[in-house]
């Protein structure tokens, strides 16, 4: 991969030449960037916040998931895209849990990462396909399980285990969202709710909004309760 950063002469030089015209770098031709509607449902600013509440629960239980990093980047290595493309923007995004009981995070001695999940962006280039996974996993959420594609493709499965069944309304404590989309992972002969496990059933997202209810094996549902989405 190329670096994308020029040492102060050679960046002054380089301005010099280029005067007002803004291109990009002459190693970065054309940069192919996700479509806005892709990253609409997962891609938040840094700051953006929403709280849950597990459903049924007396006294309530909730959990607060809050964007604590937001980035953006390009390679310019082609081995990992189409090169007749080389320049690709990705996008990642760092996001913790309030509530340590129930999304404990990554087993790890490093307490900075104790109930976070990491997502990032992947070209497919099948067509104008872009696809989100988890880093990472929360012991609850498992990645590619509960990763997110675009377009949705409705009885197609991703990484062989997320299905897109359908994209109905979804009516939670924050209001009724229309644009969402309903995935269903395939975790095969590895689910088995009787042996103590708790692997998500349906997991539902909605444009501008991101995740607005979450169903596990057990039964125990998370609902959207509020959210703030920082601009």
């Amino acid at each position: 991969m190329k670096s994308l950063f020029l040492s102060l002469p050679a960046a002054l030089l380089l301005a010099t030449a280029l005067g007002a015209c803004k291109k990009q770098p002459a190693e970065c031709p054309q940069l192919t960037r996700a479509a806005q509607a892709f990253l609409d449902y997962w891609y938040f600013p840094e700051g953006s916040s929403w709280v849950y509440q597990l459903k049924g629960s007396r006294p309530a239980v909730y959990d607060t998931m809050r964007v604590i990093g937001a980035s953006e980047s390009h390679l310019t290595d082609p081995s990992g895209g189409d090169p007749r493309t080389p320049c690709v923007q990705s996008y990642s995004a760092a996001i913790t849990h309030s509530n340590r009981t129930y999304f404990p995070g990554p087993r790890s001695s490093d307490p900075r990462r104790l109930g976070t999940e990491y997502l990032a962006s992947s070209p497919l280039f099948h067509g104008e396909d872009w696809v989100m996974e988890h880093s990472l996993d929360v012991q609850t959420l498992y990645p590619p399980e509960v990763g997110f594609a675009y377009p949705v493709r409705l009885a197609q499965k991703i990484f062989n285990r997320l299905t897109f069944v359908d994209t109905a309304a979804v009516t939670v404590p924050a209001g009724t969202f229309r644009q969402s989309v309903h995935g269903v992972p395939d975790y095969g002969s590895r689910v088995d709710s009787t042996q103590g496990g708790n692997w998500i059933r349906h997991l539902y997202r909605s444009r501008y909004v991101g995740i607005t209810k979450v169903i596990y094996t057990n039964n125990q549902t998370w609902e959207l309760v509020t959210f703030t989405i920082k601009r």
